[in-house]
């Protein structure tokens, strides 16, 4: 992932919406969708009607992290 996408990562993890990520990053909510759209494809997470992306790449990258 790259730099930013792990900054709105860590804010997913966080909790943070959209809007709040892109206040915190000062970015618009586009670049945002933008960026969470290419950390699931980097994590290779595709649309499933029973799976929440967000928390699933917020515990991929968690998971990656430890090893």
């Amino acid at each position: 992932l790259s730099p930013r996408e792990r900054e709105v990562l860590a804010l997913m993890a966080e909790g943070k919406n959209n809007a709040a990520i892109a206040k915190a990053l000062f970015l618009t909510e586009r670049a945002v969708e933008k960026h969470i759209n290419s950390l699931f494809h980097k994590l290779g997470l595709s649309e499933e009607p029973n799976v929440h992306r967000r928390v699933m790449a917020v515990l991929t990258f968690l998971r990656e992290g430890e090893g």
